[in-house]
């Protein structure tokens, strides 16, 4: 066992690189499911109560594996924690994907303008549909990994 010790007694800072992938990959994913999920897709929660249904548009802040986080503004049927409910994942305005979401936190949510809920759920993994977002959120992942970043990006890109 050496015993010596060093004579410069300065603290030197080591920059794990694969924590800074990580950070940016998870950043570059986020914001491609924003823009994903908030502008290209439509995605709506569909819930049946007291005799009425209601379709409300959510917006989606995050979607792991499991589980699936939205806000919803002024919803006319707020979703309670328990509650099974689908949302409804439209990728063409006549077809969707219909995922069974469990809801497992409800907090309220007040913004400048706009107020509401938002929802931390787990996606039911009995749905066949809960394989196919499984594949989409495996290739958001991949994406966020490869993707890289445009300095001067066209104006208009969809």
């Amino acid at each position: 066992m050496d015993h010596r010790k060093s004579k410069d007694k300065s603290e030197k800072q080591i920059i794990d690189l694969n924590n800074y992938r990580k950070e940016r990959d998870e950043e570059r994913r986020r914001e491609y499911e924003r823009v994903l999920f908030n502008r290209i897709l439509g995605v709506y929660s569909y819930a049946e109560g007291a005799g009425k249904s209601s379709l409300n548009h959510v917006e989606v802040l995050d979607v792991s594996f499991s589980g699936i986080r939205f806000r919803e503004d002024k919803p006319e049927l707020p979703l309670r924690v328990g509650q099974k409910v689908a949302l409804r994942f439209y990728f063409t305005p006549s077809s969707y994907l219909r995922v069974v979401i469990d809801v497992k936190r409800v907090t309220k949510f007040k913004d400048e303008d706009r107020h509401g809920y938002d929802y931390g759920c787990e996606i039911d993994p009995a749905t066949k549909s809960a394989e196919v977002l499984k594949s989409f959120v495996g290739f958001m992942y991949k994406y966020a990994e490869t993707a890289c970043n445009d300095e001067n990006p066209p104006p208009n890109f969809y």
